[in-house]
């Protein structure tokens, strides 16, 4: 079975990501004040399988680790809104970007950074996540595997985590 597939099936997707330590700090400041505020990403990868979630379940629970600061989810978030290739000629692709935090807002899609966004995403209800936990305790949608302890790319489709039972999926 697919990945996407996978994803329409399953209810309890999550989706899981780096970002700048910075990036989420003031996001979670943000959502301290203003839970509700939208807060637009970018990503060079392309989130078909998280904008299928999306569509299929509705808002989902992101994880983010801080790049190339370990293997820890510091940070969580709602992921209310995916584009996929957006386009700088495109309404949608520039209300969302209107979105963006202060110290993103002149990045654009990047195409001065030689690297191309696949994908915006905006978030809102960021807040850092106590305790923080390891990404291993992430389980895989695609292959009902751990997140390996060596996890690099920026994005994977997860179960969501369940702080009681400290597993994903939940096992309450």
């Amino acid at each position: 079975m697919s990945l996407q597939a996978k994803v329409k099936k399953t209810p309890d997707v999550a989706i899981l990501c780096q970002n700048h330590r910075i990036y989420l700090e003031h996001a979670a400041k943000i959502g301290a004040q203003s839970p509700q505020q939208r807060i637009t990403f970018r990503t060079s990868a392309l989130w078909k399988s998280g904008k299928v979630g999306l569509e299929t379940h509705g808002p989902l629970r992101i994880y983010f680790t801080p790049s190339t600061e370990g293997d820890i989810v510091a940070y969580e978030a709602i992921v209310e809104d995916i584009l996929l290739e957006p386009r700088s000629d495109d309404p949608a692709t520039q209300k969302l970007l209107e979105h963006c935090l202060p110290e993103t807002s002149d990045q654009g899609l990047w195409e001065a950074y030689d690297e191309q966004v696949r994908t915006l995403y905006v978030i809102s209800h960021c807040e850092w996540v106590e305790p923080p936990f390891s990404y291993t305790a992430l389980t895989k949608l695609s292959d009902g595997a751990p997140v390996n302890e060596n996890y690099t790319t920026g994005y994977a489709i997860v179960h969501e985590y369940c702080p009681r039972c400290q597993s994903s999926p939940c096992r309450c």
